[in-house]
């Protein structure tokens, strides 16, 4: 309707400037009959005529260009008054007084929004930091000034200028990337799990970093580990010293009188006395070997070489190990090797992984033992977060009562195992910045998978 005004009165002021505009041709062309007067009349109507539609067009210019301008300097105090004897511009001027106060209503929302999402972020005991490609800080929260010792409104400030060695870390860690840092905070020695991920927005590359206290946790996980490892320690010396404390009880009596506890006389030793003995003495020694090997077998755990790295092709790798194990396996048993993309490269200690892998291999294969169509599928492919190895089965898998106990280092439920092996295989990984888990269930299989960042 406002715009209907407007436009006829624009419309009202163009066609009074044609008709002058018509009159002033037919007295220019009876200019000889003296109209100067008429003439002179003419020229003033159509000019004032001009004025009077460039200042309408003006009017609405002006009130838009207030408004635009009010909205872009995010001044929403503006307003327009209402003119009586202008009705089109008064309905005007409340058409964009209701636009600047439904845009204010807009801002305060989106404030409030705002404001409201702060609060959850620095509710949250995470610390959580974002910056740019330029190292302008983005976002944060009160757990990360926490964490990062920052007293200031870290907005202000850029990565570039701090030497802290946690902003280190946060300079040079990759998307996908968890780093365990260990530092002094509130005089207390903390564990802070620092992980990245990196994102795209407005054409800048942001990263998050997120901060987490995991000091409880690996206290308690270190805890368990530990009363893991002394149960089965405790169980397998004791398997081993209680059969030495009995049998070297047994064969001391053969040498004793039952009566009195003295020495017998040398004469009643029989045959039967030092068979029995050497057989005991025998016994005490394969225990002894055995309880050697088993100490041998934790040293070996505890004195793990450190890795040598070299870049080598994975696939190769697979086929070295499929060459190696195909030959002693069973006919029903299929090892399927693939790799994506296929020239797909690794930087690790290639003597160890190989370990590593022929260590799942064995394990598929025990797996597999009853199962008529076995399958052991290697299969390696790249991620933003890094490079992925899975040795999956379809074998009898891995019960939930025992899952989470299979890396602890002795521990097995094979008759012929040593229970090192998973064992070996966490700490090589370990000493790779990587990680080893598995995914299992009774009767549907077992998916092992190593993460390399």
């Amino acid at each position: 309707m406002v715009l209907n005004k407007f436009f006829l009165n624009v419309l009202l002021r163009v066609t009074l400037i044609v008709i002058s505009a018509v009159l002033l041709g037919i007295i220019l062309q009876n200019l000889e009959h003296g109209y100067y007067y008429t003439l002179a009349g003419i020229l003033f109507l159509i000019l004032l005529q001009a004025w009077f539609l460039v200042n309408e067009v003006n009017k609405t210019n002006a009130r838009l260009e207030k408004f635009l301008s009010s909205v872009q300097d995010n001044d929403s105090s503006v307003r327009f008054t209402k003119e009586a004897q202008e009705i089109s511009f008064s309905k005007l001027n409340d058409k964009l007084n209701q636009l600047n106060i439904s845009i204010q209503n807009a801002k305060i929302e989106n404030e409030k929004t705002s404001q409201f999402m702060q609060s959850l972020v620095d509710h949250v005991d995470i610390g959580l930091l974002s910056y740019d490609d330029k190292g302008k800080i983005e976002i944060y929260n009160r757990a990360a000034q926490r964490y990062l010792r920052i007293q200031q409104n870290p907005k202000s400030s850029s990565l570039e200028k701090k030497n802290d060695e946690l902003f280190k870390i946060i300079k040079t860690i990759r998307p996908g990337q968890e780093i365990l840092h260990k530092t002094i905070i509130d005089d207390l020695l903390q564990n802070i799990l620092v992980k990245a991920t990196g994102f795209r927005y407005d054409n800048r590359v942001i990263k998050l970093i997120s901060f987490q206290d995991i000091t409880n946790e690996l206290d308690r996980k270190e805890q368990d580990s530990w009363q893991k490892l002394i149960r089965i320690l405790t169980h397998e010396i004791m398997n081993s010293v209680s059969p030495i404390t009995s049998l070297t009880g047994v064969i001391s009596g053969y040498f004793k009188k039952k009566e009195d506890e003295t020495p017998v006389e040398p004469g009643k030793i029989n045959s039967e006395i030092i068979a029995r003995t050497l057989l005991g003495l025998n016994t005490i020694e394969e225990t002894g070997k055995g309880l050697l090997e088993f100490v041998d077998k934790y040293r070996s755990l505890s004195s793990l070489p450190r890795p040598v790295f070299c870049e080598f092709s994975i696939i190769e790798l697979f086929r070295k190990c499929k060459l190696l194990l195909e030959s002693d396996i069973s006919n029903h048993i299929k090892i399927i090797i693939s790799a994506y993309p296929e020239n797909l490269t690794l930087v690790a200690d290639y003597s160890q992984l190989e370990q590593v892998l022929i260590n799942l291999i064995n394990n598929a294969v025990a797996a597999l033992a009853n199962e008529k169509n076995g399958i052991i599928q290697l299969k390696a492919i790249y991620s933003e977060s890094g490079t992925i190895i899975h040795v999956e089965d379809n074998g009898v898998g891995i019960s939930g009562d025992i899952i989470e106990d299979i890396f602890v280092p002795f521990y097995t439920t094979r008759e012929s195992g040593s229970g090192i092996g998973l064992s070996l295989a966490r700490q090589i990984m370990q000493n790779h910045s990587g990680t080893i888990s598995v995914i299992s269930a009774l009767g549907k299989g077992a998916i092992f998978t190593l993460k390399f960042q």
